[in-house]
């Protein structure tokens, strides 16, 4: 080979590939390439339990990025329960479903992980998370619902979106939260949310 491209020309790619797919817990990993957007959402166990860059995120989502080894809620919820352990919907899933043209995945989680525990470890905590990420356009949308099948104490959810973007400007538009994140007064991406009782549905969105 006397020369190559300084950008290589690659073809678009939307699949999902499992890890393991037999009884019980599910891994593996959904890979997107699309124009300017590329990232892989790992469904898969770290060092710990709910480690940040094991957990189920677009890592390599244009401006934004998980830290790595954190416990951290990146893109997952993390919930406190009454008995003081935080519980989270990672480390692989119950159930793993991919659509059949690459273009989003569902999970399931009927056990859960204890956030910092050993890795492998899950707990049912009486609650039923089911997650779809999905391509829309330019944008990943994730869809969360959470049920319970009994009454439940939780005293705190909280999830973060990690960005290396500099500035935040939050407005609301009929409801919906809008996140924009900017650096140096470009508009390299945004997040878009919106909260219902047992739902929970946001927008990651390139430019």
């Amino acid at each position: 080979m006397k020369q190559f491209a300084d950008r290589p020309s690659l073809g678009d790619v939307a699949r999902f590939q499992y890890f393991r797919n037999d009884a019980g817990r599910k891994f593996g990993v959904w890979v997107v390439r699309k124009g300017d957007i590329h990232f892989a959402l790992p469904f898969v166990t770290g060092p710990k339990a709910a480690t940040s860059d094991y957990e189920p995120a677009p890592h390599g989502f244009p401006a934004f990025a998980v830290p790595v080894e954190k416990i951290y809620p990146c893109f997952v919820p993390f919930l406190e329960l009454e008995d003081g352990r935080t519980i989270s919907p990672a480390d692989g899933a119950d159930e793993i479903r991919p659509a059949a043209d690459g273009k989003s995945v569902t999970a399931v989680w009927k056990l859960w992980a204890v956030a910092g525990s050993k890795a492998g470890e899950t707990v049912d905590s009486a609650l039923v998370s089911e997650v779809t990420w999905s391509l829309q356009g330019n944008s990943i949308r994730r869809v969360e619902s959470l049920i319970a099948s009994k009454p439940l104490k939780i005293r705190r959810l909280w999830l973060a979106i990690p960005t290396r973007n500099t500035h935040l400007e939050t407005l609301e538009v009929n409801g919906t939260r809008i996140d924009r994140l900017t650096s140096n007064g470009s508009n390299a991406g945004c997040a878009s949310h919106s909260f219902r009782l047992g739902t929970a549905d946001f927008r990651l969105r390139n430019r």
